[in-house]
């Protein structure tokens, strides 16, 4: 592989691309919106452990929803092989399947998932102000899997024709939507009522159905209904839609672990966040009990004794609510928001290299789709690469864009330090993954992912944050090594070339 960039491919694939890249950026701006405007709430307390509520949710949203919507792993594949080949129709039929689909899980696990969230939130963060902030904020989210999941069915679809501008449209809609949604709602403008993070799960859904129907309304323009023909009966197909499961299924396996994967993560990161603050108060606390006590020896009665205790008593809770600031979860939360710019354009130029690989097999062209994908990590891991180096030289400018507490940007700086080394091989290692989904080969995906969340990044992070006692420098630090085993193993799976016999 040359390091120098191919003109006409860099040119080929930073076109397709570059549509998918700000549509996702503009996607995942809906959760980087709630983060910066809750991160920037007045009240301290409640604005900490709102960060670090959203940071749960997200995770255990991506665990359902991210699982239906691997629906546009075959989705996509089906409909570019089939595009590629000339076969618009057939195109056409992948679509009306996966709508099928989408739409009957992703009604299920809407309602399903927010009546279990109550139950199911608590083991990642016990957090009593966590728990009260994130339980709704979390329900309010999973009512929005229905949208998300039957976006990305029309998504996977325009994507695979080389059409990626209409779900960059929806995206920047959806997103100025929501960012409107959160400031009213959150902060109580212009009349509108005051409902902090509840306000932000509200407003991240309705914004989310908002983009969902934008692209409905996009598929019933005549150039597209009346070529793919999508909207027929005839198209109920019993064998497209087991391919499309066939093909997606390991790809939203993959998804699960990646999800649980990182709940486990946050979970490690919120055990070093109470284990520090049960390390921190009994001796703060025993300063002030000692120093009191001192004087109640001299107390003359029991009266005067029991008027200190209640003068003690307060100055305790406020010590308790003045340090029980999950910091290191918010400083996480704040990390994986800053790695999402990074995460999302990766996806997108795995996006459009998925395409690419796709199409050019059903034109029966292996090796200019082999091209395709190297030209695609070179793209990627020069500019993100470029990004990491930033985050390296100057962290707390970067941390400062998501929050203006000082206690969470020391939390998170070194780790942020530790990402920025590795920034160029998150995106080495999503395009090699989209392209192997773009071929068919998703099973290695799910078995790699499956593999190195669980014996690599969760017992590691345990180890380095906990059992080491690096704290949250010792988790990213696991962090790290998952990513660069993830894109050396995919790399090496691409590399091989298997792939380029597979038929769909």
């Amino acid at each position: 592989m040359r390091f120098a960039l191919d003109k006409k491919l860099s040119k080929d694939v930073v076109k397709l691309a570059a549509p998918v890249v700000l549509a996702m950026l503009f996607q995942t701006s809906v959760n980087l919106a709630d983060t910066m405007m809750i991160g920037w709430m007045p009240d301290e307390s409640v604005s900490v452990a709102g960060v670090a509520a959203i940071g749960i949710t997200l995770p255990l949203f991506w665990a359902v929803g991210g699982f239906l919507s691997a629906i546009a792993v075959g989705t996509q594949a089906l409909a570019a092989r089939r595009f590629g080949e000339k076969k618009h129709t057939r195109s056409g039929e992948v679509l009306f399947n996966s709508l099928m689909v989408s739409f009957t899980a992703g009604t299920l696990f809407s309602i399903v998932g927010a009546l279990l969230i109550p139950y199911i939130f608590p083991f990642f963060n016990s957090d009593p102000e966590v728990v009260r902030l994130g339980v709704p904020y979390a329900q309010f989210r999973f009512i929005g899997v229905l949208s998300m999941v039957a976006s990305f069915s029309y998504k996977s679809f325009f994507d695979g024709i080389g059409k990626t501008y209409i779900h960059m449209v929806a995206s920047v809609v959806m997103n100025l939507t929501n960012i409107f949604l959160d400031a009213v709602l959150i902060f109580g403008l212009w009349g509108f009522p005051k409902l902090g993070v509840l306000g932000a799960g509200i407003g991240t859904m309705v914004a989310s159905y908002i983009g969902f129907f934008i692209m409905i309304a996009w598929s019933f323009l005549p150039e597209y209904r009346n070529k793919f023909k999508y909207y027929r009966k005839s198209n109920l197909n019993l064998g497209v839609t087991k391919e499309i499961v066939r093909l997606s299924l390991p790809g939203g396996l993959a998804t699960v672990f990646v999800a649980s994967g990182f709940l486990l993560f946050l979970k490690i990161v919120g055990i070093i966040d109470q284990t520090e603050w049960l390390a921190t108060f009994p001796r703060e606390a025993a300063a002030a009990l000692g120093a009191q006590a001192g004087l109640g020896l001299q107390a003359a009665n029991g009266a005067h004794l029991m008027g200190m205790i209640q003068e003690i008593l307060p100055r305790i809770d406020h010590f308790t609510e003045s340090t029980r600031m999950p910091v290191y979860s918010a400083g996480t939360k704040v990390i994986f928001d800053l790695m999402s710019i990074t995460f999302v354009s990766a996806m997108a130029i795995g996006t459009a290299t998925a395409t690419l690989v796709s199409q050019n097999l059903g034109k029966g062209n292996p090796r200019m789709a082999e091209r395709y994908t190297w030209e695609a990590v070179k793209v990627g891991a020069y500019f993100f690469g470029f990004l990491g180096l930033c985050e390296v030289i100057a962290p707390q400018l970067f941390l400062h864009l998501f929050t203006n507490k000082q206690a969470v940007i020391e939390a998170a700086t070194a780790s942020l330090r530790i990402i920025g080394l590795v920034n160029f091989m998150i995106v080495a290692g999503l395009v090699f993954m989209q392209a192997l989904f773009g071929a068919g080969n998703a099973k290695f995906v799910m078995y790699t992912e499956m593999s190195l969340h669980f014996l690599c990044l969760v017992p590691l992070a345990y180890i380095f944050g906990v059992v080491l006692d690096m704290k949250l420098e010792g988790v990213w630090l696991a962090g790290a090594i998952y990513i660069i085993s993830l894109a050396s193993v995919l790399g090496w799976k691409f590399w091989q070339g298997k792939w380029k016999y597979i038929k769909i």
